[in-house]
């Protein structure tokens, strides 16, 4: 699940937005109509997500291998 902490009002209603949106195409004319402090802020959101995501890839990623590692120790 990702989980973004400390976020303005205004940044909360843009990612609903964003998450709102069906398609890539959807996305691209939603992004074509925001101004460029606007489309800043939604760049800015969309690496979080992607960091966010990664992060939580790495977390499961790192707890699998230490699972299969003390599998080995089990009794």
């Amino acid at each position: 699940m990702i989980q973004i902490n400390n976020l303005t009002p205004e940044q909360v209603e843009m990612l609903d937005h964003m998450w709102s949106l069906e398609t890539w195409e959807d996305y691209e004319n939603w992004y074509s109509l925001l101004d460029e402090e606007d489309q800043m802020m939604a760049d800015g959101l969309q690496r979080l997500i992607v960091m966010e995501a990664m992060e939580d890839l790495v977390e499961e990623t790192k707890y699998k291998d230490a699972k299969e590692a003390l599998k080995k120790f089990a009794l």
